[in-house]
């Protein structure tokens, strides 16, 4: 092999080897060591635990509860991108003059880190590699808080600006003093100003320099040490006897996270933290992606690892390609049975009162990039403002450092406290390591200063505390204070967050006491016109109803829904009439041939030969004969025939007429001239009747006489006696 073997190779979980190359040394046999022989003298983690002092009275609840949340979000379940920048600086160089050897080794211990990082649902992607192959461009000195300083603001001035990333890694081969092998700042990720690390390369096995980066990352992403003992098991079988986050590091730091920092990392996830976690990957150079390592690279690769390990439905882990008729992959939360999620589907809720909610656009299977309401809008009540999308109320601050019922000090204890200038109470720490002390109008931008919650701190350990009685008006106050240990690989101690307000008008920027208006957020929100707010890209986030960018006029698909919801309404109710006309016809028809009277009749055609209608489907029945079924006629009905209508002319003609006599009239008078009779009644025809005229119907209510024989119909009652007299009086 041109490059050497190396790696790392797990044949059972007891047993484990790693490969590496001497520096310099390519062609050489490879050192081989059992992992759970490795050691590491002379060095071990910048933390050694120490036995924390009892500080406060105990509230009852037991150490380190985690908070409690009435319900879990898909950030927890999301995966996170951590993009990474390893810098090497000049001594590393040295140590590796063969810059291929030395990318080979960068691109191994990345491939490492996100190894370590995958159970906890994080990657870790190297965007970035920077060797100082002439010279250093910051001081690198012995002390590890100083070369932090040094890093970290060359970070934001000339790394950041032209490379984008989350964290980035210094990695020296230079000695530090004492027994750390790195430091970092805690819960920095994503902070312009903090976040990154230094890291001593203090090993040959690139075990050593990858897990030494993966706990200072943890700090970063607010992961606190494992408690001794086995209160945080480490999962997973051996060989990972130790966690990540173990403070001491006499052997090899373990391979996997415990539950104590998954469920940290939980935490802070739900409480805002690492918005720019959520961004979209970057489509990184095909040096960066491999088909089978679960990054997608320049070319249309769909990347759901090796064959062994991939579980996607939607991918063919051989081709890295989608499978037919899929649309997606189902790693992505826009994507369901391989199909994209439509457009405006929620797949990111908002994490607090500075963030905002994330849909799905409807052509990708990724989330959107996690955005949040720009830094200096109000939030907490006016408590606080917005600072990189978490809200930053110093009571929500010392809740979370100390548990439920923690509250801020009294301002005397406070003030009194943060201007000391020692572990106890300070601004933060120079860049020598020692103590600031606050300025009094400053002096709430400083350390924490909190009272009340539980006995031990949720981060950290008490390492001392301290009691003083101070006077105030008269009034004598207990002041207790708080030596908090971090570990000596932490570089400053908790101080208040950026954003928290110190005064009228006033919040703390860089540990001072500064105007809201340094934000920014007055101006930008001056161009929502008033119906929006500033988010972190500073665009307007307008409200229901206005559209972007600058939320000046009103969306016009409310209009139309104004003016289409009475045109639905009225079309329904059309609808609803013409079923209901439908439904009652039969009654319909027959209540209009009753208002017509006389007129509701067949009408013949007007050209053409004259066609007769059908006589009516009537049933003529004799008394007990059966139904003639030739012609079709109905069955009788089972059950008596309601009284023959009368119309409303009849009614109204009847309604005139006056009531019945109540007594009996008297016999009619005697006819004195009667009429002559008419002539007599002609005998019938001997002759048989010339058959019906050409073009005349038959008589709808007698039947066809061609049709056959047909029952005769047989009066059931008796014909009326004529009528006795020849005239009515009416």
């Amino acid at each position: 092999m041109c490059s050497g073997l190396r790696g790392l190779v797990i044949l059972s979980p007891e047993k484990g080897y790693t490969l590496e190359l001497r520096p310099g040394d390519l062609q050489g046999p490879p050192i081989i060591s059992r992992i759970q022989d490795l050691l590491l003298p002379g060095h071990t983690c910048a933390l050694s635990w120490r036995e924390p002092a009892p500080t406060r009275a105990s509230t009852g609840r037991p150490l380190r509860q985690p908070r409690i949340h009435r319900w879990r979000r898909d950030v927890v379940t999301e995966t996170k991108i951590i993009e990474l920048v390893i810098v090497a600086d000049h001594s590393e160089v040295q140590r590796y003059p063969d810059h291929q050897q030395l990318l080979n080794r960068t691109l191994e211990v990345a491939l490492l880190l996100d190894t370590f990082f995958q159970p906890l649902n994080v990657r870790v992607v190297l965007v970035g590699l920077e060797a100082w192959t002439r010279h250093d461009l910051i001081e690198i000195s012995q002390d590890p808080g100083l070369t932090l300083h040094n890093f970290l603001h060359w970070r934001r001035a000339s790394l950041l600006p032209r490379l984008p990333h989350d964290s980035a890694q210094l990695v020296t081969a230079t000695s530090f003093s004492g027994p750390m092998v790195g430091m970092a700042i805690q819960n920095s990720i994503c902070s312009p100003d903090f976040s990154g690390g230094v890291n001593m390369d203090h090993s040959i096995s690139i075990l050593g320099v990858a897990s030494s980066i993966a706990h200072e990352l943890g700090h970063s992403l607010g992961l606190d040490h494992d408690t001794p003992g086995n209160s945080c098991p480490c999962p997973g079988p051996a060989p990972s006897k130790t966690c990540i986050m173990e403070a001491s590091t006499d052997f090899l730091p373990g391979l996997n996270f415990s539950n104590c920092s998954r469920q940290a990392l939980e935490k802070a996830l739900l409480d805002g933290m690492g918005s720019c976690l959520f961004e979209q990957l970057p489509r990184l150079p095909s040096m960066a992606t491999v088909c089978g390592n679960k990054i997608s690279g320049l070319s249309k690769q769909y990347n759901c690892g090796f064959p062994d390990h991939c579980t996607d439905p939607c991918c063919d882990s051989v081709t890295c390609q989608l499978r037919p008729g899929a649309r997606c992959t189902s790693d992505g939360p826009c994507c369901q049975n391989c199909q994209l999620r439509p457009a405006g589907w929620q797949c990111r809720p908002a994490r607090g009162d500075c963030d905002l909610p994330e849909f799905c656009s409807g052509d990708s299977s990724e989330c959107p990039p996690d955005v949040s309401l720009g830094d200096g809008e109000p939030c907490a009540g006016g408590q606080a403002v917005c600072m990189q999308g978490r809200c930053a109320s110093y009571a929500q601050q010392c809740q979370a450092l100390w548990g439920p019922g923690a509250q801020p000090a009294t301002p005397l204890c406070l003030l009194t406290a943060n201007t000391r200038g020692d572990a106890f109470g300070n601004c933060g720490r120079s860049p020598t390591g020692s103590y600031v002390s606050c300025d009094p109008r400053d002096a709430i931008c400083g350390q924490l200063q909190c009272q009340g919650g539980m006995a031990q701190p949720l981060l950290g350990s008490a390492r001392d505390l301290h009691w003083e009685t101070l006077e105030a008006n008269g009034t004598w106050l207990n002041c207790s204070w708080v030596h908090l240990d971090l570990g000596n690989d932490v570089a400053q101690p908790l101080l208040t967050l950026p954003g928290t307000a110190c005064g009228p008008g006033l919040v703390c920027i860089d540990h001072r006491c500064q105007p809201v208006d340094l934000l920014g957020a007055q101006e930008c929100r001056s161009k929502c016109h008033g119906h929006g707010v500033c988010d972190s890209n500073r665009n307007c986030h307008c409200e229901e109803g206005w559209a972007p960018p600058d939320c000046s006029a009103r969306v016009r698909a409310s209009s139309s829904l104004t003016t289409g919801l009475p045109l639905s309404l009225l079309l329904l109710l059309i609808l609803v009439l013409l079923g209901a006309s439908y439904w009652h016809r039969a009654r319909l028809r027959q209540r209009l041939c009753q208002l017509k009277g006389p007129s509701c009749q067949y009408r013949a055609a007007q050209s053409g030969p004259q066609e007769c209608p059908e006589p009516p489907q009537r049933a003529l029945l004799m008394p007990g004969a059966k139904q003639a079924s030739a012609l079709g006629f109905l069955a009788p009905p089972s059950r008596p025939l309601p009284p023959d209508p009368v119309s409303r002319r009849l009614q109204a003609e009847l309604a005139d007429r006056p009531n019945p006599p109540t007594r009996p009239l008297p016999a009619d008078p005697v006819v004195r001239h009667p009429k002559s009779q008419g002539p007599a009644k002609p005998p019938p025809p001997r002759k048989p009747l010339p058959a019906d005229p050409q073009g005349r119907c038959p008589s709808s209510d007698l039947p066809d006489p061609g049709a056959g024989n047909l029952p005769l119909v047989v009066p059931s009652r008796p014909a009326p006696p004529p009528p006795g007299v020849t005239s009515l009086y009416l």
